[in-house]
């Protein structure tokens, strides 16, 4: 008599001796026990074939981990990416799979590079570095072509991946363009023009600032504001401090307030308070000489103390900036003299360089020309483009 063909569970049974466990689609079974004391098991098999990964993605995920710089933290984790840059205390690490992150530099126990990057130190000195590792409070700094690594104190390392214009190597030049521009015609009749501009130049420890704008506007064919000014300040950076010396140059227009020109210039010191990725702070204080130059009354001389402040705060990431300029003069010499102007506004970057602003001007004078009011207030809306 032919014995019957054995089901896959008859085979499975004696494929797995006593104690020891083979598993089934649906997880273990234990053969420690006899099968006389449970009911058999059922392996399923399955009917769809295994597919592999093909040999290019494969080999392509292997080669991005292998070029990749790896970062070691403190607490044992590793991330993968590109060394951007690391300053004032934030290490900046490009990855594919959550963007940019911006990484405590003290959490960061080591840097390993798959390529040399540059590291200026507070002295000056430029080091080429492949690794670094930091060891109780100093930096292992190992070069390329080293034996043996060059250890440093942690803060000595002010930028890993500087930019050119930071080593003394060229310079770094960005500004913006604004433009406002209204023409009504109809039971009002009006045209207002608004210009200005910004640009900083700034090459190491040194800096160079202008801003400058023109508000024009005509009713009915009339002049009905004529106004300029042009503000300009050099900038002497102190190394490895807060602390810089400024000289300030500006100029001022107002035919209707009947001042021809406004001249302030003086030197200042001044003092960084904040500047990390979001946030910028600063101010300045020296003694000013002001020259005012009217059309129908005496030309006047001011001496005295000036305060000047720029504020920058970027919001919602970096989609909103938050920005406050202020200049403030109170005379000690000739007749009183009190000023105070400031811009307040929010800037809204678009796409492609374009951006628009709305921005709030206060000028104020305590001693105006006869006929003219000692506060100017001014709301404007621009579109431009920065760079």
């Amino acid at each position: 008599m032919r014995r019957a063909p054995e089901s896959l569970e008859g085979t499975a049974r004696r494929a797995s001796p006593s104690g020891l466990r083979a598993f089934s689609a649906s997880g273990y079974f234990d053969r420690s026990h006899p099968t006389t004391d449970r009911p058999p098991m059922k392996l399923t098999l399955s009917r769809h074939p295994v597919r592999l990964a093909p040999p290019g993605l494969v080999l392509g995920l292997l080669t991005a981990t292998a070029t990749a710089d790896v970062v070691i933290l403190h607490n044992g984790d590793r991330l993968t990416g590109t060394v951007l840059r690391q300053e004032d205390g934030q290490l900046q690490l490009e990855t594919h799979y959550a963007g940019t992150l911006s990484i405590d530099w003290e959490e960061v126990r080591e840097c390993r590079l798959d390529e040399p990057a540059t590291v200026l130190l507070e002295d000056n000195k430029v080091v080429e570095v492949a690794a670094m590792r930091r060891d109780q409070g100093r930096l292992r700094l190992q070069a390329p072509d080293a034996d043996a690594p060059m250890t440093v104190a942690a803060e000595r390392v002010e930028v890993v991946n500087p930019e050119p214009w930071e080593l003394g190597r060229g310079h770094r030049l960005s500004g913006a363009v604004n433009a406002g521009l209204q023409d009504s015609r109809g039971n009002s009749t009006s045209t207002e023009l608004d210009l200005d501009f910004n640009l900083s130049y700034r090459r190491r420890w040194d800096e160079f600032e202008s801003f400058g704008q023109l508000d024009y506007d005509t009713t009915r064919g009339t002049k009905t504001t004529e106004q300029w000014s042009l503000r300009n300040k050099y900038i002497r950076r102190l190394p490895h401090t807060a602390w810089y010396g400024a000289v300030w140059l500006r100029f001022r227009h107002d035919r209707f307030a009947d001042l021809r020109l406004r001249t302030i210039i003086g030197p200042g010191l001044g003092y960084q308070l904040q500047e990390s990725e979001d946030t910028r702070l600063s101010v300045e204080l020296g003694p000013v000489h002001i020259r005012e130059d009217y059309y129908d009354q005496n030309d006047l001389d001011h001496w005295g103390p000036g305060l000047f402040m720029d504020y920058e705060q970027d919001l919602l990431g970096d989609r909103v900036q938050l920005y406050l300029n202020g200049m403030g003069f109170t005379t000690i010499s000739g007749d009183s003299l009190d000023i105070w102007n400031s811009w307040a506004g929010l800037r809204i970057p678009l796409v492609g360089g374009f951006v628009s602003s709305i921005e709030y001007e206060v000028d104020y004078d305590s001693s105006p020309a006869e006929g003219a009011k000692t506060t100017d207030e001014t709301l404007r809306l621009k579109m431009g483009y920065q760079w």
